[in-house]
């Protein structure tokens, strides 16, 4: 565990370093897309994430350690996901859960997961769902020991790769 990790609510001011963090993240994804694959600029996280936040049902925190980043999470309801809308009010969508590598196994991203969970379920959500790509075997573990279970086959959200959809219940 780290310590001194703090948690706060994300705001507008924080959209390019987040966006910055998510393109990197998609950069390691070089390590099992297909050679020509190109990950997304930062601008279309930034486009993402300021379309999100103004979404009255958005949910995003940072975790900081001494003030530094050292990730966040998000959610919106699924109904609203712009590339896969879902029909059903009561799922909520986790649309990043990104740590920085130097904080990967520190439980950063498991106590980031428990509290959009936790927020999520208090908001009357009864489950929640992510996109995964099928070959990010790290993440896909990770949900998979957090209860989350892949439904469906593999598809592409515009994203170059194939993604499983992965779910999982809410409710205690």
């Amino acid at each position: 565990m780290v310590e001194a990790l703090a948690f706060r609510e994300i705001a507008p001011d924080d959209i390019d370093e987040l966006a910055a963090l998510v393109a990197d993240a998609f950069i390691g994804y070089r390590t099992f897309a297909p050679a020509d694959w190109q990950p997304p600029p930062a601008s279309e996280q930034v486009r993402v994430l300021e379309r999100w936040i103004e979404d009255a049902d958005f949910w995003g925190e940072l975790a900081l350690e001494d003030q530094t980043l050292a990730g966040h999470a998000t959610f919106i309801p699924a109904m609203r996901h712009s590339l896969r809308p879902a029909p059903d009010p009561a799922l909520a969508h986790l649309g990043h859960l990104f740590v920085k590598p130097r904080y990967w196994g520190s439980g950063i991203a498991t106590q980031l997961l428990t509290r959009a969970t936790t927020a999520a379920a208090s908001r009357g959500f009864a489950a929640m769902r992510l996109f995964v790509p099928v070959d990010q075997g790290r993440a896909r573990r990770f949900y998979t020991r957090e209860g989350f279970n892949a439904v469906g086959d593999p598809f592409d959200p515009d994203l170059g790769l194939p993604v499983l959809d992965y779910q999982r219940s809410l409710e205690p």
